[in-house]
């Protein structure tokens, strides 16, 4: 009896010590160690620039400031801005070809604390409203940076165990800024203005987080760069510097016709996914009126609680399986969120739209890891860059017209059927179930399991 009490304890205690970098192998820990410490400060930062979280806040803190539909559009902007910054993957990628990884990742990492501060000190009027965007842009044009690059420092630092590792650094990044968030609605709740002091404080904690990141260390990174050296000044030879990685990139979505089918079909999953997140913001205080914190945990805070949670399930099998596998697996649960987001909107239930958050944060959770390593399925840690790059430009050229599409379609159906705007979630469903097709027909075509490197 007394064992079995103790057993929730033991589970707790061990999925604690997980984390430890004694638990990982021995050449990734001391990298490890740094990373998770700068995982741990930099949300602090980065959570206020969330799509769920600004776009909410822009939502409730500009009504009345500027017309309803336009504030919608400048909310699908916001809620847009983390997927279209990557569009901009390309001319980092480029930006960064034969340079020390780390160093260009911490700069880049202060230039993206700066546009925070920029962020608390817009005013509340048409033109800080311009101001926010643009600062809120910059924001995620410079973490989609450290993303493009950071996939080549973790393909070449955790060959072993990758989905593990970056499920663990992921896992502490999502607990954080989930909480960040939450303190952010309770504060916002009770006082308007008190974002323009809590942003500065936070931007100033995760100042430690770039401090952590710049003792990271790459392995062999004079043979990495030399690598990328010698594949640029190939293709420049021929192109030129700025059509150098834009060659590269269309080369890869020529030459490998298995990662063109699967970015095809990830381009099915990513724009129905992405066409839900504006209306989810726009019917949580338009239908349901909700306040700062239930609406902040509604569109960030409940999806990101769910995501550590499941990260280490989504991390263990993206492990044993190859990324179609897991994708053919992984995209039932977007699925079941937009019918549950339906079925909310339709009767009126905002506990189904919470229960439709909860499967976000789930699928969040596998879909955190899948973005972050799929494309190391089909490719050499030399040409990692590119395929990154061709993956979040593609993911970014979704952002530029998903969320956008999603506020077109909303305010049409409004238009005609008033109230009935949630229907905008049985198109992303219809869209997202051809995209999970896809992959099950990949999937058929795999000649045996094969476990991701």
């Amino acid at each position: 009896m007394i064992a079995r009490a103790g057993a929730p304890l033991r589970f707790v205690l061990l999925a604690f010590l997980s984390f430890h970098p004694s638990a990982m192998p021995w050449l990734a820990r001391a990298n490890y160690a740094r990373e998770l410490r700068a995982a741990f400060f930099l949300p602090w930062a980065i959570a206020a620039t969330e799509g769920g979280v600004i776009g909410f806040i822009v939502r409730k803190l500009y009504d009345g400031v500027v017309d309803p539909t336009v504030l919608n559009y400048c909310v699908g902007a916001l809620v847009a801005a983390p997927a279209f910054a990557n569009i901009t993957s390309f001319l980092w990628a480029m930006l960064a070809s034969g340079k020390r990884k780390i160093p260009f990742i911490t700069a880049i990492q202060l230039a993206m604390l700066v546009s925070v501060f920029i962020i608390a000190l817009a005013p509340r009027t048409p033109a800080g409203l311009a101001l926010l965007l643009i600062a809120a842009f910059a924001a995620r044009i410079c973490l989609a940076g450290v993303v493009t690059i950071r996939a080549t420092v973790w393909g070449v630092n955790y060959p072993k165990s990758r989905a593990r590792i970056s499920g663990k650094i992921q896992t502490i990044m999502v607990a954080v800024s989930s909480i960040i968030a939450m303190a952010l609605g309770l504060a916002m709740q009770e006082y308007e203005n008190s974002y323009r002091i809590l942003l500065p404080i936070f931007g100033s904690v995760a100042l430690l987080g770039v401090g952590s990141y710049a003792r990271i260390r790459v392995r062999r990174e004079p043979e990495l760069l030399a690598r990328e050296r010698e594949t640029t000044a190939d293709s420049t030879s021929r192109t030129g510097a700025g059509l150098s990685l834009i060659r590269a990139m269309l080369r890869v979505l020529t030459d490998d016709r298995d990662y063109r089918r699967y970015q095809t079909c990830q381009l099915m999953i990513g724009m129905g996914n992405m066409m839900s997140w504006t209306p989810f913001v726009i019917i949580a205080k338009e239908q349901f009126n909700l306040d700062y914190l239930p609406g902040l945990l509604l569109t960030h805070i409940v999806p990101l609680i769910m995501m550590p949670l499941f990260i280490p399930l989504w991390a263990t099998y993206l492990d044993k399986v190859h990324i179609v596998v897991f994708r053919s697996v992984h995209s039932w649960v977007f699925i079941g969120m937009f019918l549950l987001a339906l079925l909310a909107g339709q009767t009126g239930t905002l506990w189904l739209l919470y229960a439709a958050s909860v499967l976000r944060g789930i699928a969040f959770g596998g879909g955190a890891l899948a973005w972050n390593l799929g494309h190391l399925s089909y490719v050499k840690p030399e040409r990692s860059t590119d395929y990154m790059a061709v993956h979040v430009t593609l993911t970014g050229a979704r952002g530029l017209t998903a969320p956008f599409l999603g506020v077109a379609i909303y305010e049409a159906i409004q238009a005609v059927f008033p109230g009935e705007g949630s229907w905008v979630f049985a198109v992303g469903l219809a869209i997202t179930l051809c995209g999970t097709i896809g992959f099950l027909t990949l999937r058929r075509e795999l000649p045996t399991p094969t476990p991701a490197d």
